[in-house]
């Protein structure tokens, strides 16, 4: 967690909000997302590249970047199966890393920071992630079945349940990085999703990054 990471946050807000109409909706993630360029990757590539490989076991060359920034909109009646558990972005290989982070890009703290989980049955997330490769919809069959939360009212995961236990919560704070691994279970902690909106200058709107790295 680094807290005051960027020098001037607000001009990747007000780029964000310049930008909206060129923000597109994805499959995952419960809301619209921009691809960021170049300059922005470049200061923080440097930063995991010298500061950030000094804390994780990656080597500080061969480390690649992608960015976006996102905005979280969707109500909880809204959200599809994997909108509604923690996930982890890639397993770890022996010779790779998979590490993501985010920067909150907004002042009210209410949105919501990031909640990291321990898999009470990763075997039901691996087998569905197994079936959604081969049909979408005998993975979403599956997990009705194998999952207490797919049959009470959909919601954010906030908490623990049949699928993973909650271990810890990131709090939200203006210009805050937090950098993780990207194997561990995580999610957005959105208790209070009344206040999403698509209005970027109040919104849940994030600089998200995901690296891959060679292992140290």
């Amino acid at each position: 967690i680094v807290d005051d990471v960027l020098e001037k946050p607000e001009l990747l807000v007000n780029f964000a909000i310049e930008n909206s109409s060129r923000f597109e909706w994805w499959s995952v993630p419960p809301g619209p997302r921009l691809i960021v360029g170049d300059n922005v990757l470049q200061n923080l590539h440097r930063f995991i590249r010298s500061k950030l490989s000094r804390q994780f076991p990656i080597h500080r060359t061969g480390i690649e970047l992608r960015a976006c920034l996102s905005n979280i909109t969707l109500a909880p009646e809204q959200l599809s199966h994997y909108q509604r558990m923690c996930h982890r972005d890639r397993a770890e290989t022996a010779t790779q890393r998979y590490y993501a982070g985010l920067i909150y890009l907004f002042q009210n703290p209410d949105l919501g920071g990031t909640a990291f989980y321990r898999w009470k049955k990763q075997d039901v997330m691996e087998e569905a992630e197994r079936l959604h490769n081969i049909d979408p919809a005998a993975a979403v069959k599956y997990l009705d079945g194998a999952l207490e939360i797919f049959r009470q009212p959909p919601q954010y995961m906030t908490g623990s349940n049949d699928l993973a236990e909650l271990l810890t919560v990131v709090p939200a704070q203006f210009n805050r990085l937090v950098f993780y691994d990207g194997a561990s279970p995580h999610s957005g902690y959105i208790a209070h999703p009344e206040l999403l909106t698509d209005d970027l200058s109040k919104g849940r709107l994030t600089l998200n990054f995901f690296s891959t790295a060679h292992a140290r």
